[in-house]
């Protein structure tokens, strides 16, 4: 089974969003920083010329079909904040700190107590990661929307120091790749995780197999958000570049922030996948570059460190309650990532 029989053809999405480049930057000003390939966009604010800049980041996304899991299983408010955690991730990616988000929620007629769910599920999250739910759209659209289900998507707004903005630039051969545990699918994957549960036959009430939790627990396990653990290794400059594992899982992502010269090997037997990973991808039959372009395989976030800062690094990140892992190395090279067994 692979990612495009259940309705997500990855090539062609990529296709579309290098066609529309043009478009984009022809809008831009002198304020924008641009960052190729970047998790946020970011510009000066105020413009350039008018005092010291503040850096203004911003990112949007959706909760994507993980809300379908969420709404047979009555969590819909869970799904919703990890809305605001992935987001909180993305600028986190930069190094800037979230300030606000707006929402947009949409379904073919408005469920009082589903919105209401939503909100609150946004509310919570943008508590824990230090940002104001500034306002947002609420739309009823029966042209648009199958009766019974619900659209989330948002936009964090955050800041940077000028000084301190993370690009990936500094990433130097020898440096060091850590992975940081992931609790779950997080928010992507979930057309192709549905898919292979409605195959099997098994109900999202029954166990995973091989573990003590049902599947509703693990496919809606919270988007883990990273800031608590980071900032203090962030501000203290030992983090050379970090990827947030979205879509495009572990490889898609961490090329995202590679300079030129440089390509990442990552040591694919450096971390035991966790049980739903496993029971995805053999139920599924699906081949291992789908697995590994279209799930994050228990790895939420990646960090890359110079070789000299890793031990100290990986015992700040353990003590602050992540799961590290040491998943491998940047090497001299033509600009990508290549999977070492």
């Amino acid at each position: 089974m692979r990612y495009r029989d259940a309705g997500v053809d990855l090539a062609q999405s990529d296709l579309l969003k290098h066609g529309i480049v043009t478009a984009v930057r022809s809008t831009w000003s002198r304020a924008v920083r641009p960052i190729p390939n970047g998790f946020a966009g970011v510009m000066e604010f105020p413009a350039a010329g008018s005092g010291a800049p503040l850096l203004l980041a911003a990112t949007m996304d959706g909760v994507g079909t993980k809300l379908h899991v969420a709404l047979a299983a009555g969590r819909v408010a869970d799904a919703a904040a990890d809305l605001v955690y992935h987001g909180a991730n993305d600028l986190l990616v930069h190094g800037a700190r979230p300030l606000a988000f707006l929402d947009y929620i949409a379904q073919s007629r408005l469920d009082r107590e589903v919105v209401t769910a939503v909100v609150a599920g946004l509310a919570r999250a943008c508590r824990e990661v230090g940002a104001v739910l500034l306002g947002g759209e609420t739309a009823e659209m029966p042209d648009t929307y199958l009766p019974g289900v619900v659209d989330v998507a948002g936009c964090m707004i955050g800041s940077a120091d000028p000084g301190h903005l993370i690009t990936g630039e500094a990433v130097r051969p020898a440096d060091v790749l850590l992975g940081l545990g992931a609790s779950g699918l997080h928010t992507n994957g979930f057309s192709l995780a549905r898919h292979v549960v409605a195959q099997s036959g098994l109900e999202l009430s029954d166990l995973v197999p091989g573990s003590r939790v049902t599947l509703a627990e693990a496919l809606l396990a919270p988007h883990r958000w990273y800031g608590p653990a980071l900032w203090p290794s962030v501000a203290a400059g030992e983090v050379r570049a970090l990827a947030h594992v979205t879509g495009g899982g572990i490889a898609g992502n961490l090329e995202r922030v590679l300079p030129r010269g440089v390509r990442a090997l990552v040591f694919a037997n450096a971390w035991e996948r966790p049980e739903l990973f496993r029971w995805l991808i053999e139920a599924g039959g699906i081949p291992e570059d789908d697995a590994r372009a279209s799930l994050n395989l228990g790895i939420g976030m990646l960090v890359v460190c110079a070789a000299e800062c890793a031990a100290g690094l990986k015992r700040a990140l353990a003590d602050a309650g992540e799961t590290v892992h040491e998943i491998g190395v940047i090497a001299r090279g033509e600009r990508g990532v290549e999977w070492v067994m």
